[in-house]
């Protein structure tokens, strides 16, 4: 019970009163959590409480949502917060080749050393190498260079040196920046080139050109819903990757303000759909987020994918890396993976066993206890999935409807009339 944390619900042995803090620095030795569970065990309804409760204490969120993106809609935009959508049927647009951060140095904004100068572009290139990677994951040595010449040709284009004061005009303002379809354009003007340019063609004449245009949204709000679930299979760890670069250039911008990264279904990335230089994003988010005062949160209901890619190598990285774990329930054959990994005893195993919906082992440093996750009415009615529960807000709204209708139309009847329409209402509701 850490009385700065949020509430995740009861204790099941003595129902007290379960608070944790995953910022508590005394406690844990970073905030990095993992939550593991099969499908219906509540893995997105414990994300979103998660989420929204730390909102509540001022901490900027990002979540990222691969798959069912629309199950987050709801409390995002009843918070205020910002849903973006990436995919052929949205207009919202986010340019993956934009330099977004403004240096490289974790101390600038505390002016306690000397400004480095440390290339943006060339930071930049290394990262857009990944992305390269999963659009056509038979590149080789020899494209991989070739793609490092002609992007810095292209930013030079621009203006865009390895002077990150060539990103700025003379006046101090941000100068426009390429995007994949002037990449595109660029490459299919030589011959050599073009077998290179195909790379990109989706994003310029396919499905994803949505995706090759200029940033056109305003990350500014503190809760940040990205949702991905639409871009298409085959660039479905791309999506992922791109909103987990985004969030961690956010992250870096500032060591002082605490932040949260959530990627549900996280195995899309360090699974067996993936390939080893978007593992190792992750990985290395996992590891260095904490010093810039940020907590990393993943979730997946895939567990043996989660293991899948190098023998497990990812997946058990992403743990070592995490003080705070959950276990919610799980199929059987996917138990001893939980148990293997989280070295559970048998006697927690057994307690595990019997969990139901919305019930979890929370492990948090030494700590091991079973919890049943709570929400408020509010909250339930926002991010719950249950179709018992969604026919059942369906129906009261139809009923509010109805009673709201009635009232208008007795506002102008007279005493008489208003007394025939309650009868009449009364049978109505009956029936």
């Amino acid at each position: 019970c850490e009385q700065s944390g949020i509430l995740i619900g009861q204790d099941m042995r003595n129902r007290s009163i379960c608070m944790l803090d995953i910022f508590d620095n005394d406690r844990y030795s970073n905030s990095n959590t993992i939550i593991l569970g099969m499908s219906g065990a509540g893995k997105t309804f414990l994300l979103q409480l998660i989420a929204m409760r730390y909102r509540q204490q001022g901490k900027q969120v990002f979540l990222i949502a691969p798959y069912k993106g629309h199950e987050y809609r709801a409390a995002c935009e009843a918070i205020g917060g910002l849903y973006i959508k990436l995919g052929p049927t949205s207009t919202d647009c986010i340019n993956f080749m934009e330099i977004r951060r403004t240096s490289l140095d974790a101390d600038a904004e505390l002016d306690r050393t000397k400004t480095r100068g440390d290339s943006l572009l060339s930071d930049k290139i290394s990262q857009l190498h990944i992305y390269f990677s999963l659009l056509r994951r038979s590149l080789t040595e020899e494209d991989m260079s070739r793609l490092d010449v002609e992007l810095t040709r292209l930013y030079k284009r621009f203006g865009i040196t390895r002077s990150n004061e060539s990103l700025l005009t003379k006046d101090g303002r941000p100068k426009r920046q390429p995007t994949p379809k002037d990449f595109y354009e660029m490459l299919m003007e030589q011959e050599d080139t073009k077998p290179l340019a195909s790379i990109l063609s989706r994003f310029v004449n396919g499905s994803a050109a949505n995706l090759g245009g200029e940033t056109n949204i305003n990350m500014s709000n503190k809760y940040i819903v990205l949702d991905i679930s639409e871009i298409g299979k085959d660039l479905l760890a791309f999506g992922t990757l791109l909103a987990a670069d985004i969030c961690l250039d956010y992250c870096r911008k500032s060591r002082s303000e605490r932040k949260i990264i959530i990627l549900d279904e996280i195995w899309s990335l360090i699974g067996s759909g993936s390939n080893e230089q978007a593992a190792e994003f992750i990985k290395e988010l996992f590891k260095t987020v904490r010093g810039y005062g940020a907590a990393a949160i993943g979730a997946s209901q895939d567990l043996e994918d989660f293991f899948a890619l190098e023998n497990g190598k990812y997946g058990r990285a992403l743990l070592n890396s995490s003080c705070i774990k959950f276990a919610l329930m799980t199929e059987p054959e996917e138990a001893a993976l939980i148990q293997k990994h989280y070295h559970l005893t048998d006697e927690e195993m057994q307690m595990h066993a019997r969990f139901g919906r919305g019930q979890a082992l929370l492990c948090a440093g030494r700590n091991r206890i079973g919890v049943e996750i709570i929400a408020s009415r509010r909250e339930h009615d926002l991010i719950t999935t249950d179709p018992r529960d969604i026919e059942r807000m369906k129906d009261q709204q139809e009923l509010e409807r109805i009673r709201q209708q009635r009232a208008r139309w007795a506002a102008g009847m007279t005493d008489t009339d208003q007394e025939d329409t309650e009868y009449d209402e009364d049978q109505e509701y009956d029936d």
